[in-house]
């Protein structure tokens, strides 16, 4: 279950947050994914800003003062805390991304990185046997 293994000591933020502020904390806290969270409930999420986003909007001349809200990814792609570590390595690998955001019950449980799951053997040997289940001789992953 990838709930065991997700950073639930989450780096969050509000939309109006700035750009500068978001990257500030990204880099106090070391972690490459923030959350944006609904000011009125800290478990709704409302969107999610990643290091890809940031140095985009520093790459395109983002004002680094403009609200968060106009860099982040709005369509929030989550996984459930009980669900198997084998499909957080599927959502990964389908959509390129690095982290993927834990719920439960449809609210904020934590963070999950590829990092977190390549770190524990188990869940590599869990991953590598749906894999070899999963796909056919000669299919491409």
């Amino acid at each position: 279950m990838i709930g065991q293994y997700a950073k639930t000591d989450v780096v969050k933020a509000y939309p109006t947050t700035s750009i500068r502020e978001v990257a500030r904390l990204m880099s106090q806290r070391g972690v490459g994914l923030v959350v944006l969270v609904d000011p009125k409930d800290p478990y709704r999420i409302v969107g999610v800003v990643s290091e890809r986003d940031v140095v985009r909007a520093v790459a395109y001349d983002v004002a680094l003062d403009a609200a968060v809200d106009t860099i982040a990814t709005k369509t929030v792609i989550t996984l459930e805390h009980d669900e198997p570590a084998a499909r957080a390595a599927e959502i990964f690998r389908r959509y390129g991304i690095r982290h993927v955001v834990v719920t439960k019950d449809e609210r904020l449980y934590g963070v999950l990185s590829i990092r977190d799951l390549i770190r524990e053997e188990a869940v590599l040997r869990e991953i590598a046997e749906y894999y070899e289940w999963t796909f056919e001789p000669g299919m491409s992953a």
